[in-house]
């Protein structure tokens, strides 16, 4: 079995290749590249954030607005209805109790011929 090996200099360093002032523009140039695109990706998401809660937030009363206003018009539809309902059975009641009442008043007068 035949084994490769590869021998490295700890000496050896990397030495650029341009004068060190050049390098350190290049280097403080990437940096100041660096923190804008850090600056805008956390304004991105922080205003991106602040929108999705803004419209949630929106949502959320527009939704709770809409549901108190369909159960007070539910609230009004049924107490019509049981209005309606309560006045049927009065008059159905006052419907039995007229025929009771002439259903006496004539089963008297046939006893009495």
């Amino acid at each position: 079995m035949m084994m490769l090996t590869t021998k490295m200099n700890p000496a050896m360093a990397f030495t650029p290749s341009m004068p060190a002032p050049l390098f350190d523009a290049w280097t403080g140039a990437a940096n100041v590249y660096r923190d804008a695109m850090q600056a805008s990706a956390q304004q991105w998401v922080l205003s991106s954030a602040n929108i999705i809660q803004e419209h949630t937030l929106r949502a959320i009363i527009n939704a709770s607005q809409s549901c108190a206003d369909a159960l007070a018009k539910n609230a009004m539809t049924m107490q019509q209805k049981s209005m309606e309902r309560l006045m049927d059975a009065n008059q159905k009641a006052a419907g039995m109790m007229g025929q009771a009442f002439t259903d006496m008043w004539m089963g008297g007068k046939r006893s009495t011929r």
